[in-house]
């Protein structure tokens, strides 16, 4: 044996994976969000390196293989027609330091498409807008239930602006019953005045009793299909029509498409559609109680 092989040790660290700024910067956004489909993945790595470009599935899937051997995520296909999806494990939640119970995502399959849809509005606020951003599972970690108090309704993110300014973040994909979204936008306007009023006097008598109050939101972002975005419009005319919101609240939903408005002239034609309904009043054939 020669003396090279003899002296020769072996690293303390050898076969250990460890981590890069990369993957805290990686998987610490996941697990905010709960977990990331891979093609949104290759946006997000696109994002980190500066690139302007997403990063190959290639080279997506090698670092999630190797996350994977290291025990930081769980990679499944759990629909046959879409890509495979990413999530931390309770290793890589502790040792990312993050504070959340560890969620098996093959048994959210029906948060999916909604999930998706949050995660594709917060990469574009990451690549296009200077603001910070706080998702539902950050928002849920800091609510304090006490048994028997309703609670106040929850955006599914927060977007904060560097001068201060709150945006509420909503997605909704599907339609929704007529009053259960009036008072969605009544408790995001008038906040928890508007819920402690209403809890003590009902709804109808709430929103009469709370004009004047505010939520700590400047303003509140509705996301939503072509069915969504007119009746979150038609709800917001009416509630405005019955003199439950002024019209200077109602300037404050900005009703927004999604899938995104993806190019300069997809987005004027976005800011005009809402503009527009603004002034509009509510068709009669179209009104719903709220």
């Amino acid at each position: 044996m020669s003396v090279e092989t003899m002296t020769r040790k072996r690293r303390s660290d050898a076969g250990i994976i460890m981590w890069t700024e990369r993957d805290i910067y990686a998987v610490t956004w996941i697990g905010q969000q709960y977990a990331i489909r891979l093609d949104h993945l290759q946006v997000l790595l696109g994002l980190y390196a500066g690139s302007g470009t997403a990063l190959s599935m290639g080279g997506t899937r090698k670092l999630v293989a190797r996350w994977k051997r290291a025990g930081w995520v769980e990679a499944k296909r759990l629909r046959a027609s879409e890509p495979l999806w990413v999530w931390p494990t309770r290793l890589g939640l502790r040792q990312m330091g993050l504070p959340y119970v560890y969620r098996n995502m093959e048994q959210s399959l029906d948060d999916l498409t909604h999930l998706a849809a949050i995660n594709e509005i917060r990469l574009y606020a990451d690549e296009e807008l200077a603001a910070d951003w706080m998702s539902e599972r950050q928002l849920f970690q800091e609510v304090g239930r006490i048994s028997g108090k309703d609670l106040l309704h929850r955006p599914d993110a927060l977007m904060q602006w560097s001068d201060g300014d709150l945006i509420a973040i909503e997605a909704e994909l599907s339609l929704k019953k007529p009053m259960d979204l009036a008072e969605n936008l009544m408790e995001l306007v008038r906040g928890r005045g508007y819920l402690r009023l209403k809890t003590e006097h009902g709804a109808a008598k709430a929103r009469t009793m709370s004009q004047g109050m505010k939520s700590k939101y400047n303003d509140i972002w509705y996301f939503g299909p072509p069915k969504v975005r007119r009746q979150v419009r038609r709800v917001r005319a009416h509630l405005v029509e019955q003199g439950a919101l002024s019209e200077e609240e109602a300037k404050r939903i900005f009703v927004k498409w999604y899938p995104l408005a993806r190019t300069k002239e997809a987005e004027k034609l976005e800011d005009r559609e809402d503009d527009e309904a603004l002034n509009l009043a509510a068709e009669e054939d179209d009104e719903v109680p709220v």
